[in-house]
């Protein structure tokens, strides 16, 4: 049996740190606790990780985020634990961001996705879509997230496990049609699963390409969030 990846976190709350642990070593992986991020070549030396989970708040500057990404490397993945709309604009193009609240789906979703895709500079990072109806290897489905090259599922759980590693996702009443390469899935509760994938490329019958869609449905997510916050809450 191969060794289980090794999943640093450096994170500022304990409770929240011992609960991502256990969710990691529940899983396929194991869990290495780091308390001093100004020592991590030592960590790194002593005991080798495939990806880092590192709190915001223990690097909350562009300058520690980009030192961690230039040490770690193209090949050892940086989840950062914190609010997306928070962080630097210079580094969100390096980073897998998971927010809060953290949920054991979340979690191993966010891990698996970062170790199976890569660096996520030379991707592009999901965003949010709303609940899109669709289909997927002939299940019944929602699209939550959407990039260009990749896509965020949730589907019956008592079916999931017929989803083969390359499977079709069509949203028949947009036109889109699309190979995805499976990249994780997990339990999102007791009658759901998410997953999460790279998009191969548009079906011969799709009518409108993945990319449009994607890039599409988040701009009209976000502008839907803003329409209807309450004044007073958020800018």
């Amino acid at each position: 049996m191969p060794p289980r990846p090794r999943i640093a976190l450096a994170c500022a709350t304990p409770g929240e740190r011992a609960a991502i642990a256990k969710w990691l070593n529940a899983s396929d992986y194991h869990a290495i606790t780091i308390t001093d991020l100004a020592r991590i070549d030592d960590e790194l030396i002593a005991t080798p990780f495939e990806a880092l989970v590192v709190d915001v708040a223990l690097a909350p500057g562009a300058d520690d985020l980009g030192r961690l990404v230039r040490f770690l490397g193209p090949n050892r993945p940086v989840v950062v634990l914190g609010d997306a709309h928070r962080l630097p604009s210079v580094t969100r193009g390096d980073l897998s961001v998971m927010g809060r609240p953290l949920t054991s789906a979340s979690v191993l979703l966010s891990v698996g996705l970062a170790l199976a895709e890569g660096r996520p500079s030379r991707r592009a990072p999901r965003k949010p879509v709303g609940a899109i109806p669709a289909s997927a290897h002939g299940m019944t489905a929602t699209v939550l997230e959407a990039s260009p090259l990749g896509v965020g599922i949730e589907l019956a759980s008592a079916r999931s496990a017929m989803l083969p590693p390359y499977f079709k996702l069509r949203i028949p009443h947009l036109g889109v049609h699309v190979v995805v390469k499976r990249a994780w899935r997990a339990s999102a509760a007791s009658d759901s699963t998410r997953c999460g994938g790279t998009v191969e490329g548009d079906l011969p019958d799709a009518t409108r390409p993945w990319v449009e869609f994607a890039r599409a449905a988040a701009d009209a997510n976000v502008a839907s969030a803003r329409r209807f916050t309450p004044k007073g809450l958020g800018s």
